[in-house]
């Protein structure tokens, strides 16, 4: 009895050695068993191997001392994991390529593509781009919770019914005269409903004021039938849409010009526009 703790610890080595044999053969099968945790000192695998019953251990060294094969490392395997109540991964053992580590994390890292990048656009190209980028926003709008920006009640019909100041930027080179329109978003009865328009504005303008027009610049007629601006919405509200275009060269319209054939005409001439949306609710 004296010399058990001696026995044991022989033990002890010849069943980390089988568990190693284990590993290499069946590594996949020893990693199942073992999970994600486990300790791996010698003093916890030595408890291990010492609560294991004297048949058990006898059975180990036997099949360590005759060379066993998959199967009897396989039962040494096993008798570690039954006797310490969990398997502990010997020190020695090979890790296994794609296998997640002790307290980090699963998966194998991915690798960044490589290759050249696309080609940028060409001065050619660029010179022969249709469409330039045109900025319009207006200081007389005011933040909403959602959607576009809103007009107060002073720039429809509920108030005084002043146009709403407007200024823009990116105007190409080339331009001759500039023409803006405001529209319902939502047609009225299948067609485009024009609130306002303006051509023959100088394309070095950068802004119209509140309520005022630049000299030389002429207003067609609304779909109410008036030369002027009026924002006025049947409903509770309605979405606008204001558009200013930059022409390549002058259409000369007369005062009271019919907005839709100037607008298609404008289309057909340039690409080249500015957009913004505002909105505008009756108290």
């Amino acid at each position: 009895m004296a010399q058990r703790p001696g026995a044991n610890r022989v033990l002890t080595k010849s069943a980390k050695i089988a568990s190693a044999r284990v590993l290499l053969v069946l590594a996949l099968a020893a990693l199942a068993l073992a999970g994600c945790g486990g300790g791996s000192s010698d003093s916890s695998s030595s408890s291990g191997s010492s609560s294991s019953s004297p048949d058990r251990a006898s059975a180990v060294a036997s099949s360590d001392s005759t060379g066993g094969g998959a199967d009897s490392g396989a039962s040494a395997a096993t008798g570690a994991t039954e006797g310490s109540g969990s398997a502990i991964p010997d020190e020695g053992a090979p890790t296994v390529p794609g296998a997640p580590s002790a307290g980090g994390k699963h998966g194998s890292s991915i690798a960044q593509p490589t290759g050249e990048r696309e080609p940028e656009i060409t001065p050619e190209q660029r010179k022969e781009a249709t469409v330039a980028s045109m900025t319009l926003q207006s200081r007389s709008s005011q933040a909403t919770s959602g959607g576009p920006q809103a007009l107060p009640a002073d720039y429809g019909c509920d108030g005084r019914g002043t146009s709403p100041a407007l200024h823009w930027q990116g105007v190409p080179q080339g331009t001759a005269e500039l023409a803006l329109f405001v529209m319902n978003v939502q047609p009225v009865e299948g067609k485009l409903f024009f609130d306002w328009s303006v051509a023959g504005l100088s394309p070095q303008l950068e802004e119209i004021e509140a309520g005022k027009l630049p000299r030389g610049a002429v207003v067609g007629r609304n779909s109410f039938g008036k030369t002027a601006y009026e924002l006025c919405p049947e409903g509770g509200g309605e979405t606008y849409m204001f558009a200013l275009f930059a022409l390549p060269k002058k259409l000369s319209p007369s005062q009271g010009f019919e907005p839709l054939a100037l607008r298609k005409a404008a289309t057909d001439l340039s690409g080249n526009v500015g957009l913004l949306a505002l909105s505008y609710t009756r108290g």
